[in-house]
């Protein structure tokens, strides 16, 4: 069930009283979470929910296994074998079986391995490593083992379990400990936070790919250079309105819930070099690379040149992370190219670019690399980047409308990219001092201009397959 449906707007109605009204019973409140995350797993697959119940179980046993033989290096590997293999089973079986058909091939064997006909529950890359940082903090520190209950719930928060943000075991458990409110904490914010995300999801990126990303990536050759330059900048804004518009949903219904989800988004296309952009953008699963990936493999502590190898295994498993597709490799590849490079500019103690200029910069390579990330190959990436030059259909056959709305959605944008957090805090405020009747005809006016504004049926979300 999509976070942009009728029907769950609908359950959200009877779902959200009912949980602030067991705020004097905190059991059954959160047994009450607890069940709505299974629930609404169940309705995507109940095979999936069956899948989800059994996993975080072997989780739970194994942070309790690990809490009591802390020293012991057997768990841990067990502990990690099992968590990522669940992933690597269920997302990436039949990628491994045609590379290495396709390998075989290119060296003159004729190997026909059997398909393994698996479907990857929803979600399951978040929900990997979301596991492995309760391993992790269980090992690190044997006394913050959790219950089995307690574990299941982290497992299945439902705001988090389709899409992320990822978020670490250690801050939802400090969250848990300081006592879940009974109501709606910081309601305006929440409101905001989920008006704003679905006017991005629903109006502007849905818009962005009905017209110009989904009809010219399915069939690049048929259009020009300039209908194919528009379609790689309409994909780099609805990748960022898509997630970033589900990230603001998810913040607002956790915070109705009385959770504060880690920030995922810090306006990067603002950013001035590739490693700026890093901590600005998909922020929870940047740092989850850098800490538990990039810092353990030796960060900046074995020289520069080490330093570099790190960093490019850290983005390539970001890229591999994100689908079981080479287009993602390359991808990671790009951008972990991309900072390697920064990295020697910068020893070479070259001169720094204008704000202007670098920020441009910055967006026309992480453009470039999107096409990778959104193709269907690596072929027809290139045959899109080649397009752009090569094709030379007529200037009047791309449509002046659209084009317009293109050019305007993009300025206005990154002008209001600058302004985010100030009008954020100024609507906010806005809404405290509102009397109740006022924020609700305004929220009433919204809703139904996003739902006059929007497509016929319901969106789904790009990160939804991850």
């Amino acid at each position: 069930m999509s976070f942009v449906s009728p029907e769950f707007a609908l359950l959200c109605l009877l779902f959200f009283p009912l949980y602030w009204g067991l705020a004097a019973w905190p059991r059954a409140q959160k047994t009450l979470l607890l069940l709505s995350g299974y629930a609404l797993y169940a309705s995507w697959d109940t095979g999936f929910a069956a899948q989800l119940l059994v996993y975080s179980l072997g989780i739970g046993v194994l942070g309790q296994w690990l809490a009591r033989q802390p020293n012991q290096r057997l768990p841990w590997c067990v502990a990690m074998v099992l968590s990522v293999g669940c992933l690597v089973f269920f997302k990436y079986a039949d990628f491994v079986r045609t590379s290495l058909m396709a390998l075989a091939q290119a060296w003159g064997w004729q190997w026909s391995l059997p398909v393994w006909d698996v479907v990857a529950p929803v979600g399951i890359s978040f929900l990997t490593f979301q596991a492995i940082t309760y391993l992790v903090m269980v090992s690190r520190q044997p006394s913050s083992v959790r219950s089995l209950p307690q574990v299941l719930l982290f497992l299945c928060f439902w705001p988090t379990l389709f899409a992320g943000p990822i978020w670490r075991a250690e801050r939802f458990f400090a969250q848990w400990d300081a006592g879940t409110p009974g109501r709606a904490r910081e309601m305006p914010l929440a409101l905001y936070s989920i008006v704003l995300g679905a006017a991005q999801k629903v109006i502007f990126a849905t818009w962005l790919a009905d017209t110009w990303v989904d009809p010219i990536f399915k069939s690049p050759e048929q259009y020009g250079g300039l209908a194919l330059l528009a379609a790689m900048v309409g994909y780099t804004l609805q990748i960022m309105l898509d997630f970033g518009g589900y990230t603001l949903i998810v913040t607002g219904l956790a915070l109705m819930l009385g959770f504060e989800l880690p920030v995922n988004f810090r306006q990067p296309y603002l950013a001035r070099n590739l490693q700026d952009f890093w901590t600005r953008w998909h922020v929870s699963l940047s740092s989850f690379i850098r800490d538990y990936i990039y810092i353990p493999l030796g960060g900046n502590r074995l020289g520069f040149a080490r330093t570099q190898i790190n960093v490019l295994l850290g983005m390539l498993i970001s890229g591999l992370w994100h689908g079981p597709n080479w287009t993602f490799v390359v991808w990671g590849l790009l951008h972990g190219l991309g900072v390697v490079a920064v990295n020697l500019y910068k020893r070479a103690c070259g001169p720094a670019l204008p704000a202007g200029w670098a920020q441009a910069m910055t967006l026309v390579f992480v453009s470039v690399a999107w096409v990778f990330f959104r193709a269907d190959s690596v072929e027809a990436a290139l045959r899109i980047l080649q397009g752009v030059v090569t094709n030379a259909h007529p200037f009047w056959q791309v449509p002046i409308w659209p084009m317009l709305g293109l050019v305007t959605l993009t300025v206005v944008f990154l002008m209001l990219s600058r302004h985010a957090l100030d009008l954020q805090t100024r609507v906010v405020k806005g809404l405290q001092a509102a009397p109740v009747w006022a924020v609700g005809a305004l929220l009433s006016v919204c809703i139904f201009g996003v739902i006059a504004l929007g497509p016929n049926g319901v969106p789904g979300f790009i990160y939804y397959r991850f």
